[in-house]
């Protein structure tokens, strides 16, 4: 997994990218915020870990603008710094920050906090080809609704394997549906009374014969 380490003090970041290695991440580096959005777009890292103080553009800045680019695809940002004021923390929060990591580099807590982006971004990605499978889902039951081909004498349907199935269990095997057999009011009248009444014939015709005999 990618991940974009910016500091502008060299030995910072080469611990950074050292560290990042040994934790199994690929290291991409900036020395500043506006190289750090080159970067960023043409690597397009899963992970962010900024200083906030930098020349030319700070931490906060270089975090607005990166989810302001990239709504779709989310990257998981983690500001160091030196602080320790509640409102610079919520300011940082406020730009897209989500976590924190203080000042000089702990690597215990650098990779907890690398777990934990590792973690959300797996999630993320899942999320995000489940929705594309959803959708792919949803455009192939669109097209099958538009253009179903059906036998015009047995109404059997056509599956794209080129199977025949009866429609209902066709349905079933493409829709979270089961069937429950009924019978309409017209298919009464005109295919099931006419067979009670011959039945009733045929057992009173039957009977008379039976008492005739």
């Amino acid at each position: 997994m990618k991940v974009l380490a910016v500091d502008d003090d060299r030995v910072t970041l080469l611990t950074l990218e050292r560290l990042l290695s040994k934790f199994g991440y690929e290291p991409l580096v900036a020395v500043n915020g506006t190289d750090a959005l080159k970067v960023f777009l043409e690597h397009r890292p899963k992970m962010l870990i900024t200083d906030w103080m930098m020349p030319e553009m700070e931490g906060p800045t270089v975090v607005k603008t990166i989810r302001a680019f990239a709504e779709s695809e989310y990257t998981y940002i983690v500001m160091l710094t030196s602080r320790q004021d509640k409102d610079d923390m919520m300011a940082g929060m406020l730009a897209g920050v989500d976590e924190f990591l203080t000042k000089p580099i702990d690597p215990d807590q650098l990779r907890a906090r690398l777990r934990v982006g590792k973690r959300i971004m797996q999630l993320q990605d899942s999320l995000a080809n489940r929705v594309k499978e959803l959708e792919a889902e949803r455009q192939h039951v669109k097209m099958l609704q538009g253009f179903l081909p059906i036998c015009s004498y047995c109404k059997k349907i056509r599956d794209d394997e080129n199977l025949w199935s009866q429609i209902e269990e066709y349905i079933s095997d493409h829709q979270d549906v089961q069937f429950s057999h009924s019978i309409c009011p017209d298919c009464y009248e005109t295919k099931v009374k006419p067979m009670e009444e011959a039945f009733r014939a045929k057992k009173l015709a039957e009977q008379q014969a039976a008492q005739e005999a």
